[in-house]
């Protein structure tokens, strides 16, 4: 128990392990840093990737809102020019044109090559196939009007500095208006009928569209050898009667070329516009990725974070997906940046920079780790030399007088705190004085040495044992009784008298010792100094009654 206790002591004061923890400390604070610098730095990083994605967000939806914005004039134009027709020559000539060839399968109408766009036109048989369509003569001269008045304003109108491929009125009444005009051929009926089977122009019915709000429709265009094309569309409604769909078609091709300007700024990853029904639209890659760009798993994720953000980023597997809807598209746009881009980008090369600073820092703390530990060692091996030499007696390697008295009264109150008895035992080799003469010293020192380690092995857990004097020594037995310490004291004698010591070449001697022995129990007395008189008592008596003997008693 007290070895246990001088061992925990020992624990808290080993220099060595106090060195250790605190590098230990040290190491891993420094580690816990730079974990979190790399945290930061990537929570900087997607950050950064949410940030480029939402200026390609804001660049886009400022160039829907500006095409939209131009539909909603024109719109407003259309609606103007039915609220107030005006009637003059070339008016009053389209409508005699109109009278003329209204009954021919495909019509064109061409007032002014280069002040407006031509009308284009169906059969009045082909409306009356539809059930969709409506040709009524109380509006369709008022139209016709309106839409001549449309026709100058988008001649005017600079199509170069907008997104949208191509701006075009699709009428119920059986003739359309477009930005770019087709030729009058057989083709201009098939033209027709397109549009008004695509699905936007349908959807424009106060059936479903009750509101009379903006469409936003994705679909192909067989004209344009399989391309899609997103359409943005508007009905055209006057007094509650619905004339037409006015519309514009964003080409897929400039979608690409919008995205891919958009990142021309070194940005890393790829943006890809979605439709509403998570269809991959438009991308700033050089090609269209082939297959899921996510699992189904991947979907549902995304679906559920879209559900109540409208931009936000996650991280899937090895990549971070960052998104932003747009306020003028039913859409939304994601950028997806793998982690190995980030290394190889501005921010991965900071990340590497910290690592091998970790690094550099972690060989340099290991490095003064060895050194200072190196320094310690040498120290706590002189500073126990110096102090083994302070406290033992170099020859018997028995503690000294001076450590053992120490020793031995810090037993003794620790026995009396506790309730235990104290034993010592006081021993001093018969005849040495005559071995030194005889033999000489160094056959003295033999002996005392031969006799130390007898003691010493002799010891059980918790006792002691010094050299008191030139060949005497003294015993203390914590936890035990006068006569366990006279049993102990009779197993010593009996190994130093069974000893047999070489002194000299070819010469051995035999020795023996005299022992006293006292207890704490004999008077309840704990003094230990007082206990080792009487133990030295006893010793005397045990050298008058003829040496070689133990006496534990007065």
């Amino acid at each position: 128990m007290l070895a246990d206790r001088s061992q925990r002591k020992s624990f808290f004061k080993n220099p060595r392990r106090v060195v250790n923890i605190c590098f230990t400390f040290v190491f891993i604070c420094s580690t816990l840093l730079t974990w979190r610098e790399m945290a930061v730095l990537e929570d900087a990083w997607i950050s950064n990737q949410r940030n480029s994605l939402d200026n390609v967000a804001t660049a886009l939806d400022r160039q829907l809102q500006h095409s939209v914005d131009n539909l909603l004039f024109y719109r407003n134009i259309m609606s103007y020019a039915l609220r107030y027709p005006i009637s003059t020559d070339k008016s009053r000539q389209a409508m005699a044109d109109f009278e003329r060839q209204r009954t021919h399968e495909h019509w064109q109408i061409k007032l002014d090559v280069n002040r407006s766009m031509p009308l284009n036109g169906v059969s009045d048989e082909f409306v009356g196939t539809s059930g969709l369509l409506l040709r009524d003569a109380d509006y369709l001269h008022g139209e016709l009007s309106g839409a001549l008045e449309f026709s100058y304003i988008l001649q005017l109108s600079d199509n170069s500095r907008d997104l949208q491929h191509r701006t075009y009125y699709v009428s119920r009444a059986g003739f359309y208006i477009s930005s770019r005009p087709p030729r009058n051929d057989e083709q201009l009926v098939s033209r027709y009928y397109r549009q008004v089977a695509r699905p936007y122009f349908a959807q424009h019915s106060e059936r479903y569209n009750k509101g009379r709000g903006l469409i936003w429709d994705h679909t192909w265009d067989p004209t344009r050898g399989g391309d899609q094309v997103i359409t943005a569309s508007v009905p055209l409604d006057y007094e509650h009667r619905w004339y037409g769909v006015l519309a514009m078609d964003f080409t897929i091709d400039s979608m690409h070329q919008f995205l891919q300007r958009a990142l021309q700024d070194g940005n890393e990853g790829v943006v890809l516009l979605y439709d509403r029904k998570f269809n991959a639209i438009a991308t700033s890659a050089d090609a269209m990725p082939e297959g899921k760009m996510f699992t189904p798993t991947q979907l549902a994720q995304l679906a559920r974070a879209m559900e109540s953000k409208n931009e936000g980023e996650i991280r899937m597997a090895h990549s971070v997906v960052t998104w932003d809807k747009l306020n003028n598209f039913d859409g939304v746009l994601v950028k997806i940046h793998s982690l190995d881009e980030g290394i190889r980008g501005e921010f991965g090369r900071i990340s590497v920079v910290l690592g091998l600073l970790w690094v550099l820092f972690s060989a340099m703390l290991g490095g003064s780790w060895l050194l200072i530990h190196r320094l310690v060692k040498n120290m706590m091996n002189l500073q126990s030399t110096l102090s083994w030499r302070a406290n033992y007696d170099t020859l018997t390697r028995l503690y000294n007088r001076g450590a053992f008295f120490d020793q031995a009264q810090y037993l003794a109150d620790y026995c009396r705190q506790s309730g235990q008895s104290f034993a010592v035992i006081q021993l001093d080799l018969d005849h040495f004085k005559s071995i030194n003469d005889r033999f000489g010293h160094d056959s003295g020192d033999r002996v005392l040495a031969s006799a130390g380690a007898i003691l010493s092995a002799s010891l059980r857990g918790d006792d002691i044992a010094g050299r008191i004097g030139g060949e005497e020594f003294c015993v203390v037995l914590p936890g035990s009784s006068l006569n366990q310490a006279s049993a102990v004291a009779e197993r010593i004698r009996e190994r130093i008298n069974g000893k047999e010591i070489l002194v000299r070449s070819g010469q051995t001697l035999h020795i023996s010792a005299s022992f006293g022995v006292s207890c704490s129990q004999e008077h309840g007395d704990y003094d230990f100094e007082h206990l080792q008189s009487i133990a030295d008592g006893r010793l005397y008596k045990a050298k008058e009654g003829g040496r070689n003997r133990v006496c534990d008693s007065d």
